[in-house]
């Protein structure tokens, strides 16, 4: 696909037809058909196309997403992990995401084509609350515990330096270089009248601690490290009925996952949810607490005995986070203007209160 082609339903349906795609969907029966009537573009932009396509099947109805990668001048490392995810990664993962039924790459151009099961975000479908974590937890521990540690080496050709690494030479140079520019822009803000009194309070805690980096905490990853998400919140998260009492979870939008620790995506569900949602911070403590003892106990389940207490690791990573990126995010962001820094009041209580709790200073 050419950069000037236009991805509408009259591209899709000629390029289907073309490919013969709908022999790849064999498992739904031989009377199976595309319902080219019904295409729903769900999102487009730069980076790919997603489409809502039906196959008609014993006069039911199965939606199925078809998920066009557009070519890039120049391909983001994210963008390469999530088209490898579908291609390679799903013979690891498949239980996680949703069904892959067909991936074709290099169609008309450099792009990639994922034909996948349609599962319903949980965005705007449920009144979301700290409880719903207990319908995730058990799901997310499952899929942390099949690659931790010693589990990841029998994956790891299949994987193989298209998956960032915590520990690898790229990502360690990566950190080094936030870490700088964190420092950089907390000067920064310091110098802008609306944003220094919101700092001030905290400017030689925080400048003290990320003199320290750009790593912290190496307890968090030698306590276990796996494939994670990367990015867990309620768009990212997938069930397709919830009025069940349990939901069978499944993850999508796999772009920012990496082998790295595993408490990194119990803090992007749990700590960055309620630094947003802060009508809970009068609950924080006991939802955390419950929450990492639910893991601690499904990771148990699979054989995966943390040697350090599960809340402190909790914290730690949670620190840690804030520390090596999310600080660097929402200062960038407050100086520049590019978005709105709104965990940045948050973060900076909480590098007071972990930095406090995890006898930092």
């Amino acid at each position: 696909m050419s950069r000037t082609s236009r991805i509408d339903k009259r591209f899709i349906r000629r390029t289907c037809r073309k490919m013969g795609f709908s022999k790849s969907f064999k498992s739904f029966g031989t009377e199976a058909r595309w319902v080219h009537q019904t295409m729903e573009c769900l999102k487009d932009s730069y980076k790919s196309s997603i489409w809502k396509l039906e196959i008609e099947h014993n006069q039911k109805r199965v939606p199925v997403i078809l998920k066009i990668s557009k070519p890039l001048k120049k391909d983001r490392p994210e963008s390469t992990v999530e088209k490898n995810m579908y291609r390679k990664g799903k013979k690891v993962l498949q239980p996680f995401m949703p069904l892959v039924y067909k991936t074709k790459r290099n169609m008309n151009g450099r792009d990639l084509w994922v034909f996948m099961e349609y599962i319903e975000p949980l965005k705007g479908r449920v009144q979301y609350n700290p409880d719903h974590f207990d319908k995730i937890i058990p799901t997310l521990a499952k899929l942390h515990s099949s690659t931790i540690n010693e589990r990841f080496i029998q994956y790891e050709g299949l994987f193989g330096d298209w998956l960032p690494r915590y520990n690898s030479n790229v990502m360690r140079q990566e950190r080094k270089n936030i870490n700088k520019l964190t420092l950089f822009y907390l000067d920064e803000a310091m110098k802008n009248s609306k944003l220094k009194d919101m700092i001030n309070p905290y400017y030689s805690l925080v400048k003290g601690l990320l003199q320290r980096g750009p790593d912290y905490f190496p307890e968090v990853v030698h306590e276990g490290c796996c494939i994670i998400h990367g990015d867990l919140h309620t768009a990212n998260i997938a069930a397709n009925n919830v009025k069940e009492k349990s939901w069978k979870i499944k993850f999508i939008d796999w772009e920012g996952a990496k082998y790295a620790p595993c408490w990194f995506d119990l803090v992007n569900l749990i700590g960055v949810f309620l630094a947003y949602r802060r009508e809970w911070g009068d609950q924080e403590e006991d939802i955390t607490r419950r929450c990492v003892q639910l893991y601690s106990n499904e990771m148990r389940k699979h054989g995966v005995i943390f040697n350090t207490d599960p809340l402190k690791l909790y914290q730690m990573a949670f620190l840690k986070r804030i520390l090596e990126k999310g600080l660097y995010l929402q200062l960038n962001w407050a100086v520049t203007g590019k978005k709105e820094a709104k965990l940045l009041p948050a973060y900076l209580e909480k590098i007071k209160v972990l930095g406090k709790q995890l006898e930092l200073y």
